[in-house]
């Protein structure tokens, strides 16, 4: 016997025949024509070289041998069945587990409170933890799953990833509110000649920065952090400058304000990024709506 005449549906049709005693009532159950069931009685008889059923007052009886092979398949039909209809559902409220979000400190303040102020209400049972890593070990951290989601400016992050834009914004400096050299507007001169603090942002796209001032020839940097929170609280405590995405200053209450740059420095894309694995996953996909509804712009 060729096994490979043989496939998944026609042995699901011999099972219901088998169970209903019926070629019509199997049809009826599986949503089939009784021509196709029929068909594919005929095409089993002819491979297993046997009746299969006999017809008596009763309905379809099986042949031994179909109840041989029944016995021998037992339940193995019936889980395929149900594992191919199987459509994972998703209830956020029911649901206990916690989600790993890649994101830099800055992005903590940015994205935690409004998203955790949201799953206390709609997902109590679920929990945030973040995690931070080398741009080029998020594709294999999203892949193997022990990540869900990065989130944040990542423009090198690209190969085997999904992305969705959540919102642009913009580069802005940051000094104290007294700064005694600079005023409303800061000149190119001025900024070039500025003592500056950055965050140390190597392997993130926010290492453009710090390239950028090398590149315009300014003053050596003379304070570098490992976080990007610490530098508004730097700033209003000296005379340095932080060139920081906007949001960073429109969450800090210190005593600090905004300058406008008199260099340009490319538009910030933050996005979510998740692997193509989990594209279609309901629990990954819930959350991916929930970031793209309370921050998407």
């Amino acid at each position: 016997m060729d096994n490979t005449n043989i496939d998944f549906r026609e042995l699901t049709i011999l099972r219901e025949i088998w169970r209903l005693k019926s070629v019509s009532a199997a049809a009826q159950e599986l949503g089939i024509s009784q021509p196709s069931a029929s068909h594919a009685l005929r095409k089993l008889r002819s491979h297993f070289s046997d009746r299969l059923f006999i017809r008596t007052f009763e309905g379809m009886n099986p042949t031994p041998l179909t109840d041989e092979l029944m016995l021998e398949m037992g339940d193995s039909l019936a889980q395929i069945s149900g594992a191919l209809r199987y459509r994972q559902e998703f209830d956020p409220k029911r649901v206990n587990r916690v989600y790993t979000i890649i994101m830099i400190d800055m992005g903590e303040v940015v994205f935690l409170p409004r998203l955790l102020q949201f799953l206390q209400k709609e997902a109590p049972g679920i929990t945030i933890r973040t995690r931070r890593m080398p741009t080029d070990a998020i594709p294999r951290a999203l892949e193997s799953g022990a990540v869900d989601l990065a989130i944040g400016y990542m423009p090198d992050l690209k190969a085997g990833v999904y992305q969705q834009r959540l919102f642009t914004t913009t580069r802005i400096g940051i000094v104290r509110k007294d700064h005694p050299e600079i005023g409303e507007k800061l000149t190119r001169q001025q900024f070039l000649k500025c003592s500056q603090v950055v965050a140390d942002a190597e392997g993130t796209g926010h290492y453009i920065v710090e390239r950028r001032l090398a590149g315009l020839g300014a003053k050596p940097i003379v304070l570098r952090t490992s976080s990007f929170l610490a530098l508004p609280a730097i700033v209003a405590s000296s005379n340095l400058l932080a060139v920081v995405p906007r949001p960073l200053l429109d969450a800090s209450s210190l005593p600090i304000r905004g300058v406008n740059l008199p260099v340009k420095f490319p538009a910030l894309e933050i996005k979510q990024f998740w692997h193509e694995c989990y594209d279609n996953d309901p629990s990954n996909r819930w959350l991916r709506n929930c970031c793209a509804k309370l921050f998407q712009k």
